[in-house]
């Protein structure tokens, strides 16, 4: 018998494809990446809005910083009005702060300006996070950041602050019977055959059970693993530096030999310095 696609794939690595969910982001980047129709009709039914056309699509975007960190978006899309969506799959609690956010924003519209632009250039932008769990723990389908000034309105309310960047988060947790609890009991799923959205239900398909589509989801879990194996190290070697500075400090080693032995950068090592004159 003639071998497939699926004889050559690493049988953990085939057996990790069938066990995801959208949920599972390295799944999700695979499933939306360049389909239009898919995720035109994720963000409908995020917005709770009909009339939206979505003309790009794309996942895991890296944008760039010459200076610091740079950062890697799970879906970029923009649609006819050249508004810009950035959606974000988050499992742990711990990485969906409102510095992320923040962050993210900024590098969103650092890159959007061209040389000679003006800020009146800067397009609408909705940053969405779907959370796997209710983070604020009020049991509410969707949390929206409302920004205001200290003043009020005729009507009573305080004046809104409008800078055109809507920031959204999605209760995973949420199970109502209306298309959003529907979609994420379909993001929660790693059987096709249980999903309401027929869309979804048929990305799944091919990415689990179709030689292009498996091969494509392989080959980037593949490479998410190898990016974490690689993040892993480089904490660990980083945390035993650390360590070593500490025992050094301890023995009232300077500051800057400590910094060229560990090859910590000096202000890291001043502030390990501090902590440990406060232990003592």
């Amino acid at each position: 018998m003639a071998k497939t696609v699926f004889d050559n794939i690493d049988p953990v690595i085939l057996a990790r494809v069938r066990a995801m969910r959208f949920f599972d982001d390295e799944f999700m980047s695979a499933a939306f990446s360049g389909d239009i129709k898919t995720t035109q009709l994720l963000i409908r039914i995020l917005l709770n809005r009909n009339d939206l056309t979505v003309t790009k699509s794309m996942s895991q975007i890296q944008k760039t910083n010459l200076f610091g960190k740079s950062v890697k978006l799970d879906i970029v899309a923009e649609d006819i009005f050249k508004t810009e969506y950035n959606i974000e799959i988050q499992r742990a609690d711990a990485g969906a702060g409102a510095r992320r956010i923040r962050y993210h924003q900024a590098m969103l519209d650092s890159h959007t300006i061209q040389k000679g632009g003006t800020y009146k250039d800067l397009p609408n932008l909705y940053i969405i996070f779907i959370l796997e769990h209710d983070i604020f723990e009020k049991k509410l389908p969707v949390y929206k950041v409302n920004k205001s000034l200290n003043i009020q309105a005729d009507y009573g309310n305080n004046l809104p602050f409008d800078d055109d960047c809507n920031i959204m988060y999605i209760n995973g947790e949420y199970k109502g019977d209306d298309p959003l609890g529907r979609l994420l009991h379909d993001f929660s799923t790693s059987n096709a055959d249980e999903m309401y959205y027929e869309e979804f239900a048929e990305r799944m398909r091919f990415l689990k059970q179709d030689e292009r589509g498996v091969e494509m989801a392989s080959r980037i879990v593949e490479e998410y693993g190898d990016i974490r194996a690689a993040e892993a190290l480089k904490q660990g070697m980083q945390q035993k530096a650390e360590e070593t500075a500490i025992n050094m400090l301890k023995k009232s080693y300077p500051a800057a030999d400590i910094s060229e032995i560990t090859g910590l950068p000096l202000e890291k090592v001043l502030e390990l310095q501090k902590t440990v004159l406060v232990q003592a």
